[in-house]
């Protein structure tokens, strides 16, 4: 749904930019005047604009051509748009095709396509500012409702299943010399270090091989850790929240015998852009949310790379 919420949004944006014609004509008049006038259409990263900005000497020979950085990334978002209007779009929703796409894309041009945060709240209806009381609960849908938004949803997504479970997930590869358990104690000791309490452990294989008897089945095991103090802020903003709490890390054995260290990937930077006012966090909440995901990270990479 993101996805192709990207790229009808790239088409949209085409109607407030200048038309890519009249842009290379521009392009084409300032080349003639230099002595190493180069095609636009003959420059590799004409269609890679990420790229540029990680070489800046190509990206000011680029912008000296008279392609700004917004009209590469307009024109980068409108040929993937391309791809995701053909069936099948297997190679447009390949993670490889769509992390470039997406790190390409300028969240800010959405905002400007309305005129900025202010003139976005026009557009887009939204509710208006409401007051709860701390720890109140939600009313909810029914099980109809909810079955049939997100079976709408999921009408309009182009990722399957497992790819939207796996861009809910962060994880890492844990180093090929670290060792299950010894990924396990280094979790423990920095967690205790940055004051994390472990409050659980669910080896969830053992019961697999008592029940099933499978000897052979791939290790994963469950560690939760919570931070109480930051639990009650989050409970009091929305008691739903419990559902998430405590904080789950998970060390599982893939297919290949490789050991993983993934959790749930919660980022309130993801609520910059956010025109509903109820679902802007007070400072103090939204630091303390992103102090408990940079601690989780840290405990992670304790596991990926055995650090004690």
């Amino acid at each position: 749904m993101p996805v192709r919420f990207v790229a009808i949004a790239a088409v949209m944006l085409s109607i407030y930019v200048l038309p890519a014609s009249s842009q290379e004509n521009e392009a084409t008049a300032e080349a003639e005047t230099s002595t190493q006038a180069v095609n636009p259409l003959q420059n590799p990263f004409y269609l890679f604009p990420w790229m540029a900005n990680t070489t800046p000497g190509l990206s000011a020979e680029i912008s000296a051509q008279g392609m700004s950085t917004e009209w590469m990334n307009m024109q980068w978002m409108m040929m993937m748009a391309n791809h995701f209007m053909n069936a099948p779009i297997d190679e447009a929703t390949r993670f490889g095709i769509l992390d470039a796409m997406l790190r390409a894309a300028n969240t800010q041009m959405l905002e400007g396509m309305f005129g900025g945060a202010n003139q976005a709240k026009m557009w887009i209806p939204s509710q208006n500012k409401r007051n709860v009381r701390p720890n109140t609960v939600s009313d909810s849908l029914s099980d109809e409702a909810k079955r049939n938004m997100y079976q709408s949803l999921m009408m309009l997504s182009p990722l399957s299943l497992r790819d939207m479970i796996a861009i809910m997930a962060d994880k890492m590869p844990v180093a090929e010399d670290v060792s299950f358990d010894d990924a396990v104690d280094s979790m423990k000791l920095r967690a205790n270090e940055i004051n994390f309490k472990f409050v659980g452990h669910s080896p969830l294989w053992k019961d697999i091989v008592a029940i099933t008897g499978d000897e052979n089945t791939p290790r994963v095991e469950i560690f939760n850790f919570c931070d109480a103090v930051v639990a009650r802020k989050v409970l009091d903003y929305a008691p739903e929240f419990i559902v998430f709490i405590p904080c789950r890390i998970a060390l599982i054995e893939d297919a290949d015998g490789k050991l993983w260290v993934m959790t749930l990937d919660w980022d309130v930077n993801w609520l910059n852009l956010a025109q509903n006012p109820n679902s802007v966090l007070d400072k103090e909440l939204r630091d303390e949310a992103i102090r408990i995901r940079e601690g989780m990270r840290y405990i992670m990479e304790g596991a990926a790379t055995g650090d004690f």
